[in-house]
């Protein structure tokens, strides 16, 4: 059986969440960063038996920023972490929904950007 892994793009004021139970990255949802963030993750994370954390990493100060999240939820889960780069990654998934001739004005894409991570990590 296939690892369930569970993918996080995370950001301040929303979290991109994709999910893989197989060779495949899926858009799980989007969360709200609010200081209910892991609780919320750790139910996610109970209800998917997830069996791997995958966390985008992008640069400076928000990369910092990451880390200490990531940190705390490997504390609440203790699953294993692993980080990913994802800088230019909602640049990157803006350009391809255009090109898929998406409307990127249709509201958050965190967790398109959070597949395209799983996505990336799986092929690798």
């Amino acid at each position: 059986m296939a690892q369930i892994v569970l993918g996080i793009d995370y950001g301040t004021t929303r979290i991109g969440l994709e999910i893989a139970r197989g060779p495949l990255a899926e858009p799980l949802e989007i969360l709200e960063n609010d200081d209910q963030t892991i609780l919320k993750l750790v139910e996610i994370i109970d209800q998917e038996q997830v069996e791997q954390l995958i966390v985008g990493l992008s640069e400076n100060q928000m990369a910092e920023k990451t880390k200490l999240f990531a940190r705390q939820l490997e504390l609440a889960t203790n699953l294993p972490l692993e980080f990913v780069d994802e800088t230019l990654s909602s640049y990157e998934m803006h350009r391809k929904l255009i090109a898929a001739k998406r409307s990127v004005k249709q509201g958050p894409i965190d967790h398109f950007v959070a597949a395209q991570l799983l996505q990336d990590w799986l092929d690798s």
